[in-house]
């Protein structure tokens, strides 16, 4: 019992010893796969504003991390309860339903619903210049919803199964413009820039969206680590360098890009390691 007693207090000095988070002083990112500019993996190497964001967080932690893992977009609060992985940064957006079931730490951008539109599309502007045109978007998007309303019966909205879907569309001639959210159009019109895709900057719609990093509950401590971490590195040249290198295209056609994406440290302490936003 006394050798039990000794062996488990050698355990314990070494685990404090060592820098951890969550309890573990090695942990799993997941990102999406399948973004180009947030999160990106053609082959076996990842890229975007959300995978920097990941490799800042474990220098700032001092812990290792296995290799990130992939995560579609339905399984990202999923991947946090069941254990698969310990942080999610995947354009994960803020909501009062998933922080029931999770903690947020963010956000460290923020983004609304935009337009992408067709080679083809030179008189597409506005918003009110799509009025007639078929526009795709795909399940579980916030402009699925927004534009299902009144205020935009004029525009001819269809809703496809996911991203790739509506990329073949408009890539195709089968639709006039994309509506997903704006920072993640940007990384597309980046990757698919010689094809003459184009986001309409300034022209956005419905609520804003805030993109936050997921982690488990009950961990509100380490919570409040990483929380002062990301106001650090979204008040810092960091951001705007990351941002600047993943997504070029918001520097280059957004006038008040900065004002317009980037968070501030009041905006963070309303959402994050709570279980709904403070007012």
């Amino acid at each position: 019992m006394a050798l039990g007693a000794a062996g488990l207090l050698t355990v314990s000095a070494c685990s404090d010893s060592e820098p951890s988070f969550l309890g573990k002083a090695r942990i799993t990112i997941a990102h999406k796969n399948d973004q180009p500019g947030t999160s990106y993996k053609p082959d076996y190497n990842y890229s975007g504003f959300d995978y920097l964001l990941g490799r800042r967080i474990i220098d700032e932690l001092g812990i290792k991390a296995t290799r990130p893992a992939d995560v579609p977009s339905d399984e990202r609060v999923t991947a946090i309860t069941e254990g698969d992985a310990d942080l999610v940064i995947a354009t994960f957006s803020i909501t009062d339903e998933r922080m029931k079931l999770i903690d947020f730490v963010g956000p460290y951008a923020i983004t609304y619903q935009g337009f992408m539109v067709a080679k083809d599309g030179d008189d597409i502007h506005t918003v009110e210049d799509l009025h007639g045109h078929r526009v795709c978007t795909w399940k579980g998007t916030t402009s699925a919803e927004v534009l299902a309303g009144q205020a935009y019966e004029d525009i001819e909205t269809y809703v496809r199964d996911d991203a790739s879907d509506c990329l073949d569309d408009i890539r195709q001639g089968r639709a006039d413009a994309v509506s997903t959210d704006q920072l993640i159009l940007y990384g597309f019109a980046g990757q698919y820039a010689a094809e003459g895709l184009r986001v309409l900057p300034g022209e956005t719609i419905g609520p804003p969206q805030y993109y936050g990093i997921g982690m488990p509950k009950n961990h509100r401590a380490d919570c409040g680590r990483l929380r002062e971490i990301v106001k650090r590195y979204v008040g810092s040249s960091d951001w705007l360098a990351d941002l600047k290198e993943s997504l070029s295209l918001i520097p280059a056609n957004e006038k008040d890009w900065q004002t317009q994406y980037r968070p501030s440290d009041a905006a963070i302490d309303a959402r994050s390691c709570r279980d709904r936003t403070s007012p």
